[in-house]
């Protein structure tokens, strides 16, 4: 007799990815890498800081926003 997995059992997992972020303002450039992340808060965060909805799936970036006096650009690294 065989039986089926125990759905109860099953553990799904996102990808794990890092959050980078360079923000320039001017002459100064300031960099940060995050994670590993899930990449659905990886997503969720780039959003963010982005002063985003969302972010578009399947695509990595970098996306590209303007902050005060500069910009900011956030992409996702397997």
């Amino acid at each position: 007799m065989t039986s089926s997995p125990d759905p109860q059992l099953a553990l799904t997992v996102d990808r794990a990815v890092h959050l980078t972020v360079v923000e320039e303002r001017g002459a100064d450039v300031r960099q940060l890498r995050v994670g590993p992340l899930g990449e659905g808060d990886a997503r969720l965060l780039a959003a963010l800081l982005l002063g985003r909805a969302d972010v578009p799936a399947g695509e990595a970036g970098p996306w590209r926003g303007a902050v005060a006096g500069g910009s900011r650009t956030v992409g996702l690294e397997a």
